[in-house]
């Protein structure tokens, strides 16, 4: 397969004291008529701040673009990334698939950080994927990397794809907790299921790596994301969208505040495409990190729905409450009333359930100050995010 790389260079010199004069490259993957348009990049660090922009247009996509043959096909290795020991465990690549695909549908979708491909398997993938079968590949676009050796785009489009595998398979084994914690409650309904990402190499691409996913049929719904803008967007009305938002508030209070599902998408209940923002870089062997008004937005944006009181997740408060705390009463969770003896699936990993976090001898109706008080620390002064050095963004 043939893959069309158009590259930007941008130039920059901040500051003649500064003595660096390194450019930043910026790789169009599978580019098409859909990436036309103004990019800009701008590179702040301690001697000021530069911009730029370059116009990419129709004409210079037309002499670049060659007919791609998608009939021959490609040998792949598949690679799923493993959690044996639950959340404990920072996630260990499994044995290799040895197989081959065939391209059938370019560029699906309307994104514009991905370019997402339709694939047919024709042998080597069973049991994950049967000969036959669809599924999805997506490479992220564009890379932004330096020109220096020790950077190129085969690296960065490595660690790109092991990070993009790593959130969303850590995400999945939080969600099998939340839909085993679901289960014992009658009337929540069918939970959520993110389906696994797996490592892709393409050892005949320019660029050869990409994630690839079952291919989900049906009515394909963005139930929360964020815009251009960073700001946070929560849909609230259908059953699916509640339980996202309830996923949302019951891992952000299952990890004291460090980490917050910022995007879910995908088929009725099967979750794909998951982003995530943490307090600071690092946590969880994530290299994801946020701005604290990301957090506080969804403090102030979450409203509790039927499914967060099922769950018995404790409200969110907003940060003018959060200055002047005081005790408030949890919601009951149906989830106390089991036995103390009983086994529950999260209770052989480390860490607490939000629903469980509470002492035995407790009254559910009742939360522990000094819980209350570590938890508001947690709300109310998030760690400061790092910040990258160069941003490109199409306009």
């Amino acid at each position: 397969m043939c893959v069309w790389i158009f590259f930007l260079y941008f130039f920059f010199i901040l500051c003649s004291s500064g003595g660096d004069e390194s450019q930043v490259a910026l790789a169009i993957v599978l580019a098409s008529n859909q990436d036309c348009g103004v990019y800009g990049c701008t590179i702040t660090n301690e001697y000021g701040t530069d911009s730029t922009d370059f116009l990419l247009s129709i004409d210079i996509m037309s002499e670049i673009l060659l007919k791609d043959d998608l009939e021959v096909g490609e040998e792949i290795e598949m690679t799923p990334l493993l959690f044996t020991k639950g959340l404990v465990d920072s996630g260990t690549w499994g044995d290799k698939y040895f197989g081959r695909i065939m391209t059938e549908r370019l560029h699906l979708g309307e994104g514009c950080m991905h370019k997402a491909s339709q694939v047919k398997v024709i042998y080597g993938l069973d049991p994950v994927f049967e000969s036959g079968s669809t599924c999805i590949i997506k490479v992220q676009s564009p890379i932004t990397y330096g020109t220096k050796q020790e950077s190129n785009l085969a690296e960065r489009n490595l660690e790109i794809t092991k990070h993009e595998c790593k959130v969303q398979n850590m995400i999945r084994e939080y969600c099998k907790i939340f839909s085993a914690e679901a289960r014992v409650i009658e009337t929540f309904g069918p939970s959520l299921e993110v389906i696994p990402r797996y490592l892709m190499y393409r050892p005949a691409n320019s660029v050869p790596y990409a994630t690839v996913e079952a291919d989900l049929t049906g009515l394909f719904l963005k139930y929360c994301t964020m815009d251009a803008k960073g700001k946070l967007v929560m849909q609230k009305i259908s059953e699916v969208e509640q339980k996202c938002c309830s996923f949302q508030h019951w891992i952000h209070q299952w990890t004291h505040g460090n980490l917050l599902v910022t995007q879910l998408e995908g088929v009725e209940t099967k979750i794909t495409n998951v982003r995530v923002v943490t307090k600071s870089k690092g946590y969880q062997g994530l290299t994801e990190c946020g701005s604290p008004e990301v957090f506080n937005q969804f403090l102030t944006l979450h409203q509790c729905n039927y499914y967060c009181g099922l769950l018995g997740l404790r409200p969110l408060k907003t940060m003018d409450s959060l200055q002047q705390p005081a005790k408030a009463k949890g919601s009951k969770s149906p989830l106390l009333n089991r036995k103390a003896g009983s086994t529950s699936p999260q209770l052989q990993r480390k860490g607490h359930s939000p629903q469980i976090a509470r002492k035995a001898n407790s009254s559910p109706k009742v939360t522990r100050k000094g819980q209350e008080t570590e938890d508001n620390k947690s709300s109310a002064k998030p760690k400061p995010a790092e910040i990258t050095d160069a941003t490109v963004e199409k306009r």
